[in-house]
């Protein structure tokens, strides 16, 4: 798992590395852990010192053409004069390690539907919320497993989320099984395609050969890629909301704080045990974990990949760059209060780990996984692992990552968005 990790981190920071090299940046150092601290230098080529750093919770490249040009002799390494390359190269610069996350998922995820196949895995109605009672009154009950709706395959509790969600006030038919015994009910979404419903994976994941031809499974590949990414991004969305505005969280689901926020530790964790359990899932959680690095280092916080394409967007408007000494000042907070988030996570994933939250088990017809979804939102696949893990690019002028994750390895996942 660890080497997982590591490998995702490089990944991203050859995307970073390789594309500033095709536009003639400079790239001083190239480095791996974060960028302080005792290090050690394996090689020297292409005007680049390649480190080993002695927190290998990240990784980074000096691209100081992306950052403060007063600031040459911070890297230890001599510079040439500083070039002012258009904004255009410098943001795909900035973008290229997020990039190269999304084609590395994309790839694996390709693989999977070409060797393994489709992960599937029963879909059971696990509640009916009162405050939306389309379901309840069209005759679906608890527990009933959804087979199809309008005779498209229900393989995940994806599947169901996205089909109702692109059939917004729509009358559909959904067949499932209720005591091994079909039965279709028919019922119309409301205007966001939600019809009451929270849903749950049941049982073991199995795999399905994808059929078509090579294009056909390309784009079924690229086709779930999206659909668990977009999920993702919900489930982000949902825990900053309340994180950060003290919201109530959907019924049956906790009530998410601080110290639901975890990383590295239970990244590893809950992987091994996944991994344990189903070697396979290994693919899928790999996946996760680069679309997750890609998603956060596009936020536009100071120090991330997102405040680099920020700050050239408000250069293209204004017509010229932030002043070089409030840029330096806000990057500089945004680092502070990274590594003040990287503490309170290791805590969190400390305590967690003594206290036995991390563990995850897959049994038969029990599942636990970390809530991802709210009332509202979408949440990823049932074969998926319980850890979303965040990813933080740390450093400026320098791209870095450090990976976090929130997680409530004791609730149990339900699929409630637009199912809901």
């Amino acid at each position: 798992m660890i080497g997982i990790l590591s490998v995702l981190i490089i990944v991203h920071e050859c995307g970073h590395f390789s594309v500033a090299r095709f536009f003639n940046f400079q790239t001083p150092v190239f480095g791996f852990g974060l960028p302080f601290g005792p290090h050690i230098v394996v090689a020297r080529k292409w005007g680049t010192e390649f480190r080993i750093h002695a927190l290998l919770l990240g990784g980074f490249v000096a691209i100081p053409e992306l950052g403060d040009e007063s600031n040459q002799d911070a890297f230890g390494v001599p510079l040439r004069p500083f070039r002012r390359f258009p904004i255009w190269q410098r943001a795909l610069v900035a973008f290229a390690g997020v990039g190269f996350n999304m084609i590395f998922a994309y790839f694996i995820m390709l693989f999977m539907c070409f060797w393994l196949g489709q992960p599937m895995s029963a879909t059971a109605v696990a509640s009916l919320p009162p405050e939306n009672p389309i379901a309840a009154n069209a005759g679906v009950k608890v527990d009933d497993e959804l087979v199809d709706i309008d005779g498209v395959q229900i393989n995940s509790p994806d599947d169901a989320v996205m089909y109702l969600t692109n059939h917004k006030a729509t009358l559909v038919h959904v067949d499932v099984l209720r005591d091994k015994k079909p039965i279709q009910l028919a019922m119309t979404t409301n205007s966001s395609g939600k019809v009451g419903m929270g849903l749950a994976p049941k049982g073991p994941v199995t795999y399905k050969k994808v059929e078509g031809n090579f294009f056909q499974v390309a784009w079924f590949a690229l086709v779930k890629l999206w659909t668990l990414t977009w999920s993702m991004i919900n489930a982000l969305g949902d825990m900053v909301s309340q994180l950060m505005h003290a919201s109530k969280p959907a019924p049956g689901h906790p009530k998410l704080g601080v110290q639901d926020l975890h990383g590295v530790f239970a990244v590893v964790k809950i992987g091994h045990d996944m991994v344990q359990q189903d070697w396979r899932q290994l693919f899928l959680f790999t996946i996760m974990i680069s679309m997750d690095l890609a998603i956060i280092n596009l936020f536009p916080w100071p120090a991330l990949d997102g405040w680099h394409l920020a700050t050239m967007m408000l250069e293209a408007v204004r017509g010229r760059p932030m002043g070089e000494r409030a840029s330096g000042e806000l990057v500089k907070w945004g680092f502070i209060t990274l590594l003040a988030l990287m503490a309170l996570i290791m805590f969190n994933d400390v305590t967690a780990l003594v206290q036995g939250k991390l563990d995850f088990k897959l049994k038969g017809d029990q599942s636990t996984d970390k809530d991802k979804g709210s009332a509202d939102k979408s949440s990823k696949d049932g074969s998926t692992s319980p850890a979303t893990s965040t990813s933080t690019d740390t450093s400026s002028p320098s791209t870095s990552n450090t990976t976090s994750s929130s997680d409530n390895a004791q609730s149990k996942k339900q699929e409630t968005a637009p199912a809901k």
